[in-house]
């Protein structure tokens, strides 16, 4: 990534003040939605699937059970058969979204981008819009795909596990069709909740780690924390409100805004001209 020493070209520029800062950026509630959208996939490949084949899978293997006074290998081998397929499903589905989330991350870099070379353009009269380039956070992109297609493989995972033992604990003690549809339906909606807690966390990961690197290729070295004003937030994050720390501070290095796990402060960066 190419640095940029954004000090000498905005006092070339005839900058005055002490020091330049670049507004936070905010990732918007569209763009969360547009990534919960590709969870959302699985999750309704589990849902349709619990709801088209393994009920009437269980049923026909409970009504077996009722006949023969016990469980009967041809039902338990029924439902695994359907369990199995549905997971095939789920699994193509998931190799089929990398590009997705590719697409989805090169965009809201881009906008990201954007915002970043206006805040700057507003702020130091320097236009970065032909220096600053999309390539220069490759790595980021590959990382947050990546991280992406292991979460959405394990939301796809933890509903399978949770549906299998409810249909086989459900065999197992009789429990009717409705009531165990109804826990395979709270299965699910647990998934579907995940996957948009998720959604909203990997956003602000992304948001967060361009902050970064982006600050930091403009030779930004301090940052402000802006506390997220979180109902539920960390207390440690919100006594840093409004502090300066060096990104190569402990702080900085370890624990920087939007990096914890569903963290949402962020860090707008400074650049002293002094």
């Amino acid at each position: 990534m190419a640095s940029i020493d954004l000090a000498r070209l905005a006092k070339a520029q005839g900058v005055k003040r002490p020091r330049i800062e670049v507004a936070k950026i905010e990732p918007s509630k569209a763009q969360q939605d547009d990534l919960a959208r590709l969870y959302m996939r699985v999750v309704r490949i589990w849902a349709v699937g619990a709801k088209d084949q393994i009920f009437p899978a269980y049923q026909r293997a409970l009504a077996k059970q009722r006949a023969t006074d016990g469980i009967t290998r041809d039902g338990v081998d029924d439902l695994e058969i359907e369990i199995a397929t549905i997971d095939r499903d789920a699994v193509r589905s998931v190799l089929s979204i990398r590009g997705l989330f590719v697409a989805w991350a090169e965009r809201l870099q881009l906008w990201h981008l954007r915002r970043f070379v206006s805040s700057l353009l507003y702020s130091s009269n320097v236009d970065l819009s032909t220096q600053l380039q999309p390539g220069d956070v490759q790595e980021t992109i590959e990382d947050i795909v990546a991280r992406n297609m292991a979460l959405i493989r394990n939301v796809s995972d933890q509903a399978r596990g949770r549906i299998s033992d409810i249909v086989f604990r459900g065999l197992q003690n009789r429990t009717p069709a409705r009531e165990m549809a109804k826990e395979i339906a709270e299965a699910t909606g647990m998934a579907r909740d995940r996957s948009l807690r998720i959604a909203s966390d990997q956003t602000q990961k992304l948001s967060a780690s361009l902050d970064r690197q982006r600050q930091l290729q403009v030779g930004m070295k301090k940052f402000e924390w802006r506390h997220s004003g979180k109902v539920h937030f960390r207390q440690e994050h919100k006594a840093r409100n409004g502090k300066v720390f060096d990104w190569s501070s402990d702080v900085g290095r370890t624990d920087p805004p939007g990096f914890a796990p569903f963290c949402g402060c962020k860090a707008k960066g400074i650049l002293d001209l002094d």
